[in-house]
């Protein structure tokens, strides 16, 4: 879809980045913007994204939303991979309004043995364990849009992007 930034979002460990990336191939001029780099730039002071009292998470979109606008004014389909939850949408959703830029938000799930299955099959240093299931409950509680969800249990990469850059289920509807 052209004029339209994607956000991947879902627990961790379960295949943002992966579908991130093989979703940014599949345009011909785009850009993946990895959350984790933007909010660890900070170094003194910095406190874990849960912990935050909105400070740095609103440094956080104000960068994500610099160079989001930085790669549109060039023509560049922007993906933003981060864990990111339906409430923290507002900012760039409005910004993105303005620009007239179509804005898709799709939360990666999966079932809780997939994830423990996904997370086992990594290296030691990058499993998260219950981590991912405490986020996958998480965005349960928190996401009312379910529509948004798209579960990748049986799903390879290519069906997900497929399924991410054809389905109209994602469009944020307007603000």
């Amino acid at each position: 879809m052209e004029n339209c930034v994607y956000i991947i979002s879902g627990p961790p460990g379960v295949g943002k980045s992966t579908v991130s990336k093989e979703l940014v191939y599949s345009f011909d001029k785009s850009a993946v913007i990895e959350g984790d780099i933007i909010y660890l730039m900070i170094k003194g002071g910095l406190v874990a994204p849960w912990e935050d009292d909105g400070f740095y998470m609103d440094l956080f979109w104000d960068n994500i939303i610099s160079l989001t606008n930085n790669f549109l004014d060039r023509g560049i389909t922007v993906v933003i991979e981060y864990v990111i939850f339906e409430e923290q949408l507002k900012k760039i959703a409005t910004f993105l309004k303005e620009k007239r830029i179509k804005l898709k938000y799709c939360v990666l799930m999966a079932q809780e043995e997939t994830l423990k299955d996904r997370d086992s099959s990594r290296k030691e240093i990058e499993r998260t364990g219950d981590l991912s299931i405490q986020a996958r409950s998480e965005f349960l509680a928190k996401n009312s849009e379910k529509h948004h969800f798209l579960y990748t249990d049986d799903l390879d990469v290519k069906e997900t992007v497929n399924i991410i850059k054809t389905s109209n289920q994602f469009l944020i509807s307007e603000q």
